[in-house]
């Protein structure tokens, strides 16, 4: 497929509804031919791909690549290393060379015929751990660097796959592991700084009205899968609390200067790419009730020169009903709380 096809478009969009960065692999077809190709998104859109650069056993058909990406997240740096390249110590060092401190492995183990009693799913995966596994082991050592494994499993219609998903540490000790070839998720937190500074700090302001409903601002740009709605506020300035702050915002998004910050709610934050820059907030809430009001046409006018699409005021109903994208992503489920009298701890941490 090309990378413009629904399927890769869809989990691209995913990158923004469930706010991750992924890597995910295709055959990709293009004019000058075909590729193996692992592609990397993040923030609704595609950031870069990373073609094979060294073919397996029956792979004459696709094409070969000969340049090195290096993926980002915020500051820090990666790349991907593709199936049979993981016998060969320059793919492994082109990655290095380019800046990457962590490595993620992606295979689909070669063996041959059908695996289907325990003996032969057993021998396909100490195969698989003394050869890929042992790969990303032995490079992670002579590099120092961070290795992520993550192979294809379980059954096509005419192989039978050694699932392993794995990270290694940059001494070549496996860290974590999936106990077995059966499919899996592996979460793993890695002591990798990807925070870009300055860190800024920044204020929002629940505001919740008699009926129940939130006002929420709309950033993002004309792709429909890069929008998202957020409560108003913004930076921390040079000499400000959080309530001058807010005071300040809410003058300036919503053209109110009488409104009462309530409780605080907690916090929320990270690094984020939503219009082709990396930078890390972190956000302080505060709740403040209202009543329901009109934002006047000249503040409209003026925030949308700041990037605020449109605002609007949202029951839990109808974020859920029209599948809104929220920062956190579960601010339905905040809201509903907080009508429900039950306030989250203002040291607590509302998601990403």
């Amino acid at each position: 497929m090309p990378l413009d096809h629904a399927h890769v478009e869809g989990l691209v969009a995913a990158t923004v509804r469930h706010p991750v960065a992924v890597l995910f692999g295709i055959a990709e077809v293009r004019p000058d031919g075909c590729w193996i190709t692992q592609v990397q998104a993040d923030g609704g859109r595609i950031r870069g791909v990373q073609r094979k650069r060294h073919l397996g056993e029956d792979e004459e058909g696709f094409e070969t690549a000969t340049d090195t990406t290096v993926f980002e997240l915020g500051v820090a740096r990666y790349a991907s290393i593709i199936c049979a390249e993981s016998t060969l110590a320059r793919t492994w060092d082109a990655n290095a060379a380019a800046g990457a401190s962590l490595h993620l492995l992606s295979a689909a183990p070669g063996l041959t015929g059908r695996r289907t009693d325990a003996e032969g799913r057993r021998a396909g995966l100490e195969w698989w751990e003394s050869a890929g596994l042992a790969d990303a082991q032995r490079h992670a050592r002579r590099l120092g660097a961070w290795v992520g494994v993550a192979t294809q499993a379980g059954s096509t219609v005419d192989e039978d796959f050694p699932g392993v998903a794995a990270m290694v540490s940059p001494d070549g000790a496996i860290v974590a592991r999936l106990p077995d070839e059966r499919p899996g998720t592996l979460l793993v937190e890695l002591p990798i700084p990807f925070e870009v500074q300055p860190i800024r700090w920044a204020v929002r302001v629940l505001l919740v009205d008699d009926a129940g409903r939130t006002l929420l601002a709309e950033f993002g740009d004309d792709h429909p899968a890069a929008r998202w709605w957020v409560p108003p506020g913004g930076g921390i300035e040079a000499g400000e609390d959080d309530r001058a702050t807010a005071r300040r915002e809410l003058r300036e998004e919503l053209g109110r200067d009488d409104l009462v910050l309530g409780e605080r709610l907690g916090g929320r934050g990270g690094t984020f790419r939503p219009a082709g820059r990396w930078f890390t907030q972190h956000e302080r809430w505060y709740l403040c009730r209202c009543d329901a009001f009109e934002v006047p046409p000249e503040v409209v006018d003026a925030v949308r020169a700041e990037g605020i699409r449109e605002l609007r005021w949202w029951s839990v109903d109808e974020l859920r009903a029209h599948d809104v994208v929220t920062a956190p992503r579960g601010l339905a489920d905040l809201l509903e709380r907080i009508l429900a009298g039950d306030l989250p701890d203002p040291d607590g941490d509302l998601g990403r």
